[in-house]
């Protein structure tokens, strides 16, 4: 992974500013303590309780990708952060890269609970979905979000994902339910830029 990229995004309307960048192991295990908060889990669909020195199993998981034309391929793991002095709130993560088929798989989490409804969440999709189609010349990017996790769903629409299917009973919770699945997916022609 490129260890340079900073990517920096505003909100043109409140003037939030987020910036996107490779993150150290003690910032990681910062994300591993703010992920054990247990709503995260009916959020993401999978066990965000994490050892804290067990980076590489937390990037194994946020890395993984489901989509058919995914590819095993080295993720673009960022840290969304508000101030470069601090530490990240969540994370965002290009992954399943397949530079044949320029496509790829995009997942995005606020892990602290105090910044969850401020819209850094849809600045930082934002800004990794620009970086894929700007810099890796990407042409397709999809998602795949719980049914339930309507707050996600309505994020991606804004920004021009379009649902591509309801995927039932196609995820396995960490309770042992069966749960649906939406794939959402945006081009370089449905990407809205705002």
């Amino acid at each position: 992974m490129n260890n340079n990229i900073l990517l920096e995004q505003t909100h043109k309307a409140t003037g939030s500013r987020i910036f996107l960048t490779p993150m150290s192991d003690r910032h990681i295990q910062h994300l591993i303590l703010l992920a054990r908060d247990p709503s995260l889990i009916d959020l993401m669909g999978w066990n965000t309780f994490f050892e804290i020195k067990d980076t590489e199993e937390f990037i194994k998981n946020i890395s993984a990708f489901v989509l058919p034309y995914s590819q095993l391929s080295q993720p673009v793991i960022l840290g969304i952060y508000l101030d470069l002095e601090s530490f990240p709130i969540g994370y965002v993560v290009l992954k399943g890269v397949n530079m044949s088929l320029l496509t790829a798989e995009i997942g995005v989490a606020i892990l602290d609970r105090k910044h969850r409804k401020g819209g850094y969440g849809r600045l930082a999709l934002k800004r990794m979905v620009k970086y894929a189609f700007s810099e890796l010349h990407l042409q397709t990017i999809g998602a795949t979000i719980l049914l339930s996790n309507k707050s996600s769903i309505n994020i991606g629409k804004k920004l021009g994902f379009i649902i591509r299917e309801i995927m039932t009973d196609s995820w396995s919770m960490p309770n042992g339910d069966i749960t649906d699945m939406v794939l959402m997916e945006v081009t370089q022609e449905t990407w809205i830029d705002r």
